[in-house]
């Protein structure tokens, strides 16, 4: 028996977790996937952070190299931490709004900060009717956690050649939440194996050739080139001249579109006409009625004059009427798994 698992035997009951009943609970709160990790240091091959921020691929992001050693120990985010369960919701929506309201799919709806913090509080509640003393911080991407690291070394998939998590049913449509606790679990999950073989749609399908190769097969996300980055973190009065935006006001799906997995996902959010109606409203809003919509949303974080602005780019971009771009041609009729040979 090694060192590890008589550490974990020797633990009180009382400050252990069954992982199938923690996967159940967040089955019944409404998260589409759980994984459950030990909460040890990332490496350097599971999150190539140093290297990415060496390279200034933050843009001026400098938020993001705050709080460097918590972004890969968790348990300087939390004194004594045994564990993260980490927990995937699928965003795929039912329909697309093009035109010039498009923006990125997974701000359609409520914003995810949110919506998945409500649901990691109700899981919370619902290990706490099993395990009285049960006790995490609660996690999404505002606190300093590496979330696709754990979720990849949680089992719930692995980093695509567009950076982000791929997990087999959702593809990268899916928001990520953590809860990190003191307390252990009888089981922890291992990593899947890559599955993206020499599939490179999602690098060939960037406007901006945003995602470039690194060390270790690995891909980056170069912020300074990227449309999404432009269009929400970016602050100044116009964008960069040589930017494509591909038609998009708020973020950027280029690289999600073509990615096979995403297009055999099936469907997590439904949008009722009345939600078409209110985002494709929202092109030609005045300033405060796009507060007021967008007050609950992932809109919410760019202020008004950056949505004018990237208003006023894509539709230079686009003269009037934007076609559909190389990213949106694919045929739902005609996928194909990529080859892992």
């Amino acid at each position: 028996m090694s060192q590890n698992a008589q550490q974990l035997n020797s633990l009180p009951a009382s400050r252990q977790v069954n992982s199938q009943f923690v996967k159940a609970a967040a089955s019944q709160v409404g998260f589409d996937a759980c994984g459950i990790a030990e909460a040890t240091a990332l490496g350097d091959d599971e999150l190539p952070l140093n290297q990415w921020l060496a390279n200034g691929c933050n843009a001026d992001m400098h938020y993001l190299s705050e709080h460097e050693a918590m972004r890969y120990d968790p348990r300087l985010l939390l004194p004594g931490a045994q564990t993260v369960v980490s927990v995937l919701l699928g965003y795929k929506p039912s329909h697309r709004i093009g035109g010039k309201a498009k923006i990125a799919q997974y701000a359609y709806g409520q914003d995810y900060h949110e919506r998945v913090k409500s649901m990691l509080y109700a899981l919370i509640a619902a290990i706490r009717a099993e395990y009285p003393d049960f006790d995490a911080k609660p996690c999404v991407d505002t606190v300093p956690i590496s979330d696709k690291a754990w979720a990849v070394r949680a089992g719930l998939g692995w980093r695509g050649r567009n950076t982000l998590l791929v997990n087999p049913q959702l593809g990268s449509y899916c928001y990520i939440g953590e809860l990190v606790t003191t307390f252990r679990a009888d089981h922890y999950d291992t990593p899947l194996p890559n599955g993206c073989g020499n599939c490179h749609r999602c690098v060939d399908a960037c406007p901006n050739a945003c995602l470039v190769p690194s060390k270790g097969g690995l891909y980056w996300n170069d912020a300074r080139r990227c449309a999404s980055y432009h269009t929400v973190e970016n602050r100044s009065q116009s964008l960069p001249a040589s930017l494509r935006l591909a038609g998009y006001a708020f973020g950027c799906d280029c690289c999600q579109l073509v990615c096979p997995y995403n297009i055999a996902a099936r469907v997590r959010y439904t949008l009722s006409d009345t939600d078409i109606e209110l985002l494709e409203s929202l092109a030609d809003s005045d300033e405060a009625t796009f507060k007021k919509v967008t007050r609950h949303m992932a809109l919410n974080r760019i202020k008004y004059f950056q949505w004018k602005r990237n208003q006023s780019a894509r539709q230079a971009e686009c003269t009037g009427t934007c076609p559909p771009s190389d990213c949106e041609a694919e045929n739902t009729d005609e996928v194909e798994k990529p080859n892992l040979d």
